[in-house]
C-alpha cells in the first residue's frame, strides 16, 4: 500500500497538469478565435472610412494592413522567424501555401496585394477586408478571369505595388510540393517583373489547412496553442524572358528551402 501512494500522488499530479493544460488551451481559444474575428471587423469598417476619404489609394491602405498583422501576431501567438533579404524594389512573391495563416506571414518593403480565389470573396470580414486591400480575386473556371486578371497584375505592378501569390494553387501538408501553376511565371516574364520566391515552413506541420477540414475547428485547435511558430525564408528575386524556365528556378529553390527549414524544425525539435 505505501508503495502505491507515491504511484497515485504523481498521476494525481499528472492529470491535474493535464487538465490544467487542457483549460488554458480552451481559455486561449475562446479568446482569440472571437477576438480575432471582432479586430477584422474593426479594421474593415476602418478601412471603409478610410476608402472615404482617400479613395483606392492601395500605398495608404498598405500602413492599415500592416498595422493588423502586427495585432494578429500579437493576439494568436504568431511567431515569424523570417531568413534573408527582402527585395528594395516591388516584387511579385511566389511562396508555398500550407495554411489560411500564410497570408500574414510574407513580409514586404513595398505595398502589396493579394491574388486568391474568387470562392474567398464571398467570406464575411475576411473577404470584405480583402476586397477593400485591393485583392484579385481569380476565378479559375473562366478564361475571361484569368485575362483579367494578368491585366489587372500588370496595372498593381506598373503602379509600383507588390504582389503576393501561391502558384500551387492550394494549401499541401508538404514537406514537398505541389506543382506550380505557370499564368504568373509566363506574366512576368512578358512584363519583365521580377519574382521573389518565398518558402514558408510551421514547426507544427499539422497546421496545413488541407482536405475538408472546416475554418472553425481547425482554428479552434491550433490557435489554442501558446505559439505558432513559423520559418520564412526569402529567395534571390529572379528575372528573365522565359516563363518555363522562372517557374523551374523558383519551385526548385522553393523545394528545396522548405525541406532545409523542415530539417531545421525537427532538430530543434530533437534537442
Amino acid at each position: 500500500m505505501k508503495e502505491l501512494c507515491p504511484y497515485l500522488r504523481r498521476t494525481e499530479a499528472t492529470l491535474k497538469a493535464s487538465l490544467l493544460k487542457m483549460l488554458l488551451r480552451f481559455i486561449r481559444s475562446l479568446i482569440r478565435i472571437p477576438g480575432f474575428l471582432l479586430m477584422s471587423l474593426v479594421y474593415v469598417l476602418i478601412l471603409i472610412f478610410l476608402r472615404l476619404i482617400w479613395g483606392k489609394d492601395l500605398n495608404r491602405m498598405h500602413g492599415v494592413l500592416l498595422h493588423f498583422i502586427r495585432n494578429v501576431y500579437r493576439l494568436m501567438g504568431i511567431r515569424v522567424e523570417v531568413q534573408g533579404e527582402l527585395p528594395d524594389e516591388p516584387s511579385i512573391y511566389m511562396g508555398n501555401h500550407r495554411s489560411y495563416v500564410d497570408a500574414v506571414l510574407v513580409p514586404a518593403k513595398h505595398p502589396v496585394v493579394f491574388v486568391a480565389r474568387s470562392e474567398s470573396k464571398s467570406w464575411p470580414i475576411i473577404g470584405w477586408g480583402a476586397t477593400l486591400l485591393g485583392t484579385i480575386w481569380v476565378n479559375r473556371k473562366d478564361p475571361s478571369s484569368r485575362k483579367n486578371t494578368r491585366e489587372e497584375v500588370k496595372s498593381r505592378l506598373r503602379d509600383g505595388l507588390g504582389i503576393v501569390i501561391f502558384p500551387e494553387g492550394t494549401t499541401h501538408t508538404g514537406p514537398d510540393l505541389l506543382e506550380y501553376r505557370p499564368g504568373m511565371f509566363y506574366i512576368s516574364a512578358e512584363g519583365g517583373f521580377p519574382i521573389t520566391p518565398i518558402a514558408l515552413e510551421y514547426k507544427d506541420p499539422d497546421i496545413a489547412w488541407v482536405g475538408q477540414s472546416k475554418f472553425i475547428p481547425h482554428a479552434w485547435k491550433h490557435f489554442s496553442k501558446r505559439h505558432i511558430d513559423i520559418k520564412v525564408s526569402i529567395g534571390k528575386t529572379l528575372k528573365g524572358s522565359d516563363g518555363g524556365e522562372l517557374l523551374k528556378e523558383a519551385h526548385n529553390w522553393t523545394a528545396k528551402e522548405v525541406l532545409k527549414l523542415r530539417k531545421e524544425w525537427d532538430s530543434q525539435s530533437s534537442q
